[in-house]
């Protein structure tokens, strides 16, 4: 009905054009929210705002999932960086060799072996508290709550802001599974205050 509008009046020639690509951003906005599922008011933008509202959608919240995209192609590259490096630990057992390949192993899903590193590039000089956080995202994976439980408090009792908040929400997920229901609350109240991460 509105392509039959627009092309009725000559001045219209440029949104009858244009008409048909409005419908596909639209489209394309639609079936990535329905994919993704982020708030629910980027619906009505994209519904009630038409192709501008989809425009804006696809800025904000399409865009940004590419960089996921080439993440992914970069996989490849990972994994041989991930056998470089586990031939020179061989050799110069450093502490930033464990720790880039501990790294890698936590990116890839490898919690096992990422924790395995993470002991090697902690001892008791170690000052710097990435290790001990991501060692406690790696036993909550492997679910080692208790393992957890200890490196992440060292983090938030150091740091309570530690990775905007999220070290505070994942103690908190790790007191909940442990036994400890009104620490859990209690930090979750507080992460859920000053951090807006849809995993806390």
């Amino acid at each position: 009905l509105l392509s039959a509008l627009y092309s009725a009046h000559p001045a219209m020639g440029f949104f009858s054009f244009i008409f048909p690509w409005g419908l596909l951003l639209q489209a394309m906005a639609l079936v990535h929210f329905v994919r993704r599922r982020p708030d629910t008011f980027w619906l009505w933008i994209i519904v009630f705002l038409g192709p501008l509202g989809a425009a804006v959608y696809i800025a904000l919240e399409v865009v940004p999932d590419l960089g996921l995209l080439r993440q992914s192609y970069d996989a490849f590259g990972r994994r041989k960086r991930i056998t470089a490096l586990e031939a020179i630990v061989k050799e110069n057992p450093a502490v930033g060799n464990f720790e880039e390949l501990a790294d890698l192993y936590l990116d890839t899903g490898e919690w096992a072996k990422a924790r395995a590193c993470y002991d090697k590039a902690i001892t008791t000089r170690t000052d710097h508290l990435d290790p001990i956080y991501r060692r406690g995202i790696a036993e909550i994976e492997l679910r080692d709550f208790e393992a957890a439980v200890r490196d992440l408090e060292l983090v938030v009792a150091r740091d309570g802001k530690y990775d905007l908040h999220r070290a505070t929400g994942l103690l908190a997920h790790a007191y909940a599974n442990t036994g400890h229901a009104d620490l859990a609350d209690a930090l979750f109240r507080q992460a859920t205050e000053l951090s807006t991460a849809s995993e806390t």
